[in-house]
């Protein structure tokens, strides 16, 4: 009867364990397989659309109050959030995807999404948010544009470009 409890008690040990284990495995290759998901389906995955949801209000809280500008602003994120992230990541490889993306998705004329391309792609303070976009690493991705914002590069490049 002892030996059956004892059995009893490392059978739920062992199923705890593999619990445990696959959680952490998933955590660890959480962006790889949401990659394999994208890829292999060809559609955005259900944290695809958290992040461009995010990524939506983050535009919608620039509204000024302006009735033109924020309509601009609205129009902008619901582009984005029809953008499959496969496109976003592509622009992140590629300056040229990446200033029609930038056209596509803002109220930025051909000229100045090429500008904006250029100045992301040949500064190297914005090497970092684009390899973790380009990898679909979107918490570094978040963490990057975070450091961005504290030290200013967002602001300078927003002035850069008048918006």
């Amino acid at each position: 009867m002892h030996r059956k409890q004892n059995s009893k008690k490392q059978t739920v040990f062992y199923s705890i364990l593999a619990i445990v284990v696959v959680l952490v495995l998933c955590v660890i290759f959480f962006f790889p397989i949401n990659n394999a998901i994208r890829n292999a389906t060809g559609n955005d995955t259900a944290s695809d659309k958290m992040v461009k949801s995010e990524l939506a209000k983050k535009i919608k809280d620039r509204k000024t109050g302006d009735p033109k500008a924020d309509e601009k602003i609205d129009k902008s994120a619901r582009i984005l959030e029809g953008v499959k992230m496969s496109e976003i990541m592509k622009a992140a490889n590629n300056q040229q995807s990446a200033a029609k993306l930038i056209e596509k998705t803002s109220s930025m004329s051909p000229e100045a999404s090429q500008k904006a391309a250029q100045e992301i792609f040949t500064n190297p303070q914005f090497d970092q948010i684009r390899q973790s976009m380009s990898d679909g690493d979107w918490v570094k991705t978040y963490q990057n544009y975070q450091d961005l914002s504290k030290n200013g590069s967002i602001g300078t490049l927003r002035q850069e470009l008048g918006q």
